[in-house]
């Protein structure tokens, strides 16, 4: 069934997520830019309302309106750039609405006129500064034109940003941006709450560089907000990689550090892989750190070449991969993330009184590699659906405090096979008597392919055939349509978007589009919703697991007893 859904026969087959009108236009969270989708019981007059834009001003910006008395649910309509503005979303920060919009936090306060940049509310209508107008008019309510081009600098794959045009607030939104984009949902939770994080971007370097010394080429930023409403960015050069001198046979060796993890009697060096890990203040070589948490993912040199490029991945907990101080001409890492003595002093300064920290790592060459989470690629050139690997089923395993046997099984017999369908978009199953009971039946009647009063069976198409129907509902119902789908390997409903960690349904699919590794993040959060079904998970409990996940009619389809077989194998 599709996890969570209120009938036991939901399960059906993981035929998936992501719709055409998704993955090919604009969600509406960056559609307020370039314009607005028509919802039902809307007239020209409340949209110009809730935009904050003048009557006569929209009507002219829409010259194809024959009749501005006669407008349609899913008719897309431009909004005057002079006039440009968004309304406040739950969840929303001014950092996500400059990201999105191509503006800067600074700028969306001026325009404002916002004496505390922290106290927006949902609903609150802010005007969008500088904004050029859409390049060319959507020619369909389907592929609305792009936003406007960003003001900050552009992301280059392998690089750096080079942020020295940049304002503080301007940096923080820049980055904030990646963390959004590349954060789990506690770091994203983290820096919406105030805390303190840390962004740290890695530029992919030869461990045998400088002589094995290593070289400070990476950076790391403290981002937060404060209590007065203020944005900050640190940035801070550092190193995220090992150096040769700690190479195992290495031309350079001066003390070997590192296991065998390919049974080639040679130690293999390791560092973290992208990801966000947790980090505690301690001490260590005689100076204060941030210590491993127990949740890291290492990748290791297993063909000693300096280079981590064979995909060897381990993932047993702690590796003590700590973020320390280096020397200045030595980084002195043989795994750990390092700063020279001036820049880890920063790092202290810039972290305040905070004990515990999320970083959140990124290798440069994801920078602009990939299309803003806001508009996914109608057809993937990258491979931002990567098939999971054995660390990121240990990963999600350890966030759960489960055996991988335990997770594994779940997954075996909730969500065989891949979450992405073969032209990149994610699997959806489209659930008609989800989408008529959130409108109240409205469309039952005339269109009742796509609405209904019972679960139907016979309504689903299957695969990508279930992208047509999710228009269909979109352009009735955008927010509706979108929570009653269900999306991705777990095939988590639209609807559970809060349970698997989103404020929003558009978030949560922006995000199932991104990886099968965000749509394991939400079936991780998922699972820690709700304390009675990750208890039973915990204790092998698999007929009170499934009563939870798969609702009374569990046993029906036997979903205790194979999950119960699937671990037993998975055990062995």
């Amino acid at each position: 069934m599709s996890i969570a859904g209120s009938d036991p026969q939901e399960r059906a087959v993981n035929l998936s997520p992501s719709s055409l009108a998704v993955a090919r236009g604009q969600p509406a969270a960056v559609a307020a830019e370039a314009g607005v989708r028509v919802q039902r019981g809307d007239t020209l007059a409340t949209i110009a309302q809730r935009h904050g834009v003048g009557l006569q001003a929209l009507i002219d910006a829409n010259p194809q309106l024959r009749n501005p008395d006669v407008i349609h649910p899913g008719e897309w309509l431009a909004l005057p750039a002079a006039e440009r503005s968004v309304t406040v979303k739950p969840g929303d920060t001014l950092a996500s609405i400059a990201s999105r919009h191509g503006s800067s936090v600074a700028a969306i306060v001026r325009a404002n006129g916002l004496a505390n940049p922290n106290r927006i509310f949902p609903g609150d209508v802010l005007r969008l500064p500088g904004s050029a107008a859409p390049a060319t008019t959507p020619a369909a309510p389907a592929t609305p034109a792009a936003p406007a081009a960003p003001a900050a600098p552009a992301l280059a794959a392998g690089r750096l940003p080079d942020t020295t045009a940049l304002d503080e607030a301007g940096r923080y939104a820049l980055y904030a941006a990646q963390v959004e984009r590349f954060g789990d949902a506690a770091a994203r939770q983290d820096l919406a709450d105030g805390r303190r994080v840390i962004l740290a971007l890695r530029q992919d370097t030869d461990t045998r560089a400088a002589q094995g010394r290593g070289v400070y080429d990476d950076r790391m930023v403290v981002l937060w907000q404060g209590a007065d409403g203020t944005h900050h960015a640190v940035e801070l050069r550092a190193n995220t990689e090992p150096s040769g001198q700690y190479e195992p046979g290495g031309p350079y060796a001066r003390r070997a550090v590192g296991g065998d993890f390919n049974g080639d009697g040679r130690g293999d060096q390791g560092r973290l892989v992208e990801g966000t890990y947790s980090h505690t203040r301690g001490s260590f070589i005689g100076a204060t750190a941030l210590m491993a948490g127990n949740d890291q993912v290492t990748e290791r040199d297993t063909n000693h070449d300096g280079r981590f490029d064979e995909g060897v991945r381990t993932a047993r907990g702690g590796y003590g991969m700590h973020i320390h101080v280096g020397g200045d001409s030595n980084t002195g890492s043989a795994g750990c993330l390092t700063l020279p003595p001036a820049e880890h002093a920063r790092l202290f300064d810039a972290l305040g009184t905070q004990n515990s920290v999320r970083t959140v790592l990124v290798d440069t060459q994801r920078l602009g590699g990939e299309a803003p989470a806001a508009a996914a690629p109608a057809a993937p050139a990258a491979t931002p659906q990567r098939t999971l690997s054995d660390a990121d089923w240990q990963r999600a395993a350890t966030t759960l405090g489960v055996d991988v046997a335990a997770i594994r099984a779940v997954a075996q017999v909730e969500a065989p096979g891949s979450g992405f369908l073969a032209d990149g978009r994610p699997k959806i199953l489209f659930e008609a008597h989800v989408f008529g009971r959130r409108t109240g039946g409205e469309y039952n009647t005339s269109h009742p392919d796509i609405s209904s009063a019972r679960w139907n069976r016979s309504l689903y198409v299957g695969g990508a055939g279930e992208y047509p129907r999710l228009e269909q509902a979109i352009a009735l119902d955008r927010t509706a349509a979108l929570e009653s789908a269900s999306w991705g390997r777990f095939q988590i409903m639209g609807f559970n978007h809060q349970a698997a960690g989103y404020t929003d349904v558009e978030s949560f699919v922006q995000a199932m589009q991104q990886g099968e590794g965000r749509q394991l993040d939400a079936f991780v959060s998922f699972i820690q919703a709700d304390p009675a079904m990750h208890q039973a998970l915990r204790e092998h409990d698999w007929a009170g697991f499934a009563r939870r996940y798969n609702g009374e009619g569990y046993a029906a389809n036997q979903y205790d007893t194979r999950m119960a077989e699937a671990w037993t194998r998975f055990s062995n």
